[in-house]
């Protein structure tokens, strides 16, 4: 008996009563690629099809297996899709199965619809084509050219390749033949299993036998039976089991697995510490206090006007792919970009905290010594200073202020990144590659499992790709997406180093005073110059103490370095000469997203070794 989900169409939008971040929909994406019908004069069709429902069949079940088995996804039935162009022949095929099945249907056309129905001669094609059409809730438009055959046969590369963007499992109705043509079936097989997409052969002649092809150690294609599929999907659907702790002598030490943690944070009302070092750097940078909030705004009505804002630098934008893209994924980035920014300022002001009062004990010491008749008030002094240094070191290191600040960083980074793919189709490259992921890869997390469930359960948008679309698209992405990035690496630079540069010359200048008092204190004896001469090192040690776990200059290189790289690409996007296509403006949008992922990864190298210690 045929198992059957109800179509429906998936709507993103998150409840706003919602007191945590929003879990992702489970989404299984299916595409497909394979002959026309002049290749498929050996298949049997009844056959044919038969083997399709048995695939799609083994995708419903293992996603309601997936489901039943302490999911961590949210609520609700799985959002099953087919991917297809509608092509005759097998995409119209399998696209009709999994409609069949209860699968929602997305369309990614090389030409805009009207020109792409020129390849269907008879109006029986063309009518089921149209119908097709009408049953999908996202078409995307590409804007494919015939005016050469190579701009033709680009057109069929190109969305090809968009199905390979957006699935997560391929079918291959295939004959097994090698690659004859620019865009063809096999060329688009054997580009899946580079990029490790779990894809299953159903040969075009019958009896249409299923295997499953895969990339051996050697990077050769080998053919797997139809059983090993459903572990390689749920590898997909799973988060990524931590490594155990017991590891002999693992590379990197073992970091906990926040996942539950995310799903469990809340809105917070306030914040008080977090404060201590917004105040430290403006007045280490800039010599006054900024406006410091005790109060923590709303994060879905803070990201809400930043992203309103985004959109209004280019007002040609089609308002319906930018409430698409909104519903889709603002919520998500709202809690991860809003979350990161609390605990960072947590974790900063911590470790600022615990140098200023490690200063300030030592003072503390010597004053005892220097003012006998308050000696024990300084005693109890100190020591609540060092109670309070181990306090806050041991809060720090329990909540994880630390290791969330990191984590919800590389999560809301990577959504920035997808809100200005999705209006091209395109995705990050760590989507694009399966869960085979080594110990410390970063890819290896919790975060790119969620990252991965998020666009799956997205989608594509619904888009057509023409001359305004691009021109609009690409005033979007160099004036608000890399423009907004240049501001924040420019003012990052010169805020950080700065405040590198302030905090090395205050050391410096207490060392210097520390050699004068030295040398003053061989003619005069008082207790009051012993106190100068081992507080001034030991405040320059904390001014030290804080450079080095802060690593602004590093941060400061690094920022100055991404702004003249992306002003290189905001400088070629705007420049006169540039040919407007999805494929051109498709990959500026996915060099930049490389360039962003790749200053990213070296942060996360250089932050995470800077886990919360004891001065000293």
């Amino acid at each position: 008996m045929a198992l059957v989900v109800k179509s429906e169409r998936v709507i993103m939008e998150i409840s706003p009563t919602d007191p945590h971040p929003p879990r992702p929909r489970l989404a299984v994406r299916v595409g497909v690629t394979g002959h026309r019908l002049n290749r498929l004069t050996q298949a049997d069709e009844p056959l044919l099809r038969a083997k399709i429902r048995e695939v799609l069949e083994r995708v419903l079940q293992i996603a309601q297996d997936v489901l039943a088995a302490d999911s961590p996804y949210a609520p609700g039935p799985p959002i099953l899709r087919v991917i297809s162009p509608l092509a005759e022949g097998a995409d119209r095929i399998v696209a009709q199965e999994a409609v069949t099945l209860g699968f929602e249907l997305q369309c990614p056309l090389p030409f805009d619809r009207d020109e792409y129905e020129k390849d269907f001669s008879t109006r029986e094609s063309r009518a089921e084509y149209r119908a097709m059409l009408k049953q999908a809730p996202a078409v995307f438009e590409l804007d494919g050219s015939r005016e050469t055959s190579k701009r033709e046969n680009e057109a069929y590369e190109a969305v090809g390749r968009m199905v390979l963007r957006q699935c997560d499992v391929l079918i291959a109705i295939w004959d097994g033949e090698t690659p004859a043509g620019q865009g063809g079936t096999g060329q688009i097989v054997e580009e899946a299993i580079r990029l490790e997409i779990p894809t299953v052969w159903i040969h075009s002649r019958d009896p249409h036998d299923i295997c499953l092809l895969v990339r051996d150690e050697d990077g050769q294609r080998c053919e797997l039976a139809p059983d090993e599929f459903p572990r390689r999907l749920r590898q997909l659907l799973i988060p990524p089991t931590p490594p155990p702790s017991d590891l002999p002598d693992p590379p990197t030490p073992p970091r906990p697995d926040l996942r539950e943690t995310y799903f469990s944070e809340t809105q917070p009302s306030w914040t008080l510490l977090g404060l201590l070092f917004k105040a430290f750097r403006d007045l280490v940078a800039e010599r006054r206090l900024g406006n410091l909030q005790i109060r923590v705004r709303d994060f879905i009505a803070a990201t809400k006007e930043e992203w309103q804002h985004a959109w209004q630098t280019s007002p040609a934008f089609p308002p319906a792919v930018a409430a698409q893209i909104d519903t889709r994924f603002r919520d998500h980035y709202a809690w991860a970009d809003k979350l990161s920014v609390y605990y960072a300022d947590l974790y900063r002001s911590s470790f600022v905290a615990n140098y200023l009062m490690g200063g300030l004990a030592v003072l503390c010491a010597l004053l005892a010594y220097a003012d006998h008749p308050h000696e024990t008030l300084w005693v109890m002094t100190e020591l609540l200073l060092i109670v309070l240094i181990i306090i806050n070191t041991r809060v720090d290191t329990h909540r994880r202020w630390h290791e969330r600040w990191i984590e919800y960083r590389l999560l809301a980074e990577q959504l920035r990144q997808t809100r200005f793919l999705t209006p091209l189709g395109r995705t990050l490259p760590s989507f694009r590659v399966p869960a085979h992921y080594a110990h410390g890869d970063p890819r290896n997390t919790w975060v790119n499992w969620h990252l991965r469930a998020i666009v799956r359960a997205a989608g594509l948008v619904n888009a057509r790709i023409d001359s305004l679309y691009l021109e609009a698209y690409c005033q979007l992405l160099a004036k608000s997406e890399i423009h907004g990035q240049v501001k924040f690496h420019q003012d990052n630079a010169h805020r950080f180093h700065t405040i590198h540069h302030r905090l090395h010359r205050f050391s410096v200048s207490l060392f210097f005073l520390t050699l004068v008092v030295c040398a003053l204190h061989i003619w005069f004896h008082s207790p009051w110059l012993t106190l100068f001469a081992a507080v001034f090192p030991a405040f320059g040690a904390g001014a030290y103490g804080i450079r080095n776990q802060g690593e602004f200059q590093r941060v400061a290189d690094r920022s100055e370095s991404m702004s003249n790289r992306l002003k290189e690409t905001v400088a070629r996007l705007l420049s006169p000469g540039l040919t407007l296509s999805s494929s051109v403006l498709g990959q500026v949008a996915e060099a930049t997203a490389d360039i962003m992922t790749a200053e990213l990864l070296d942060w996360r190298i250089v932050f995470r070794v800077k886990i919360p210690e004891l001065p000293g």
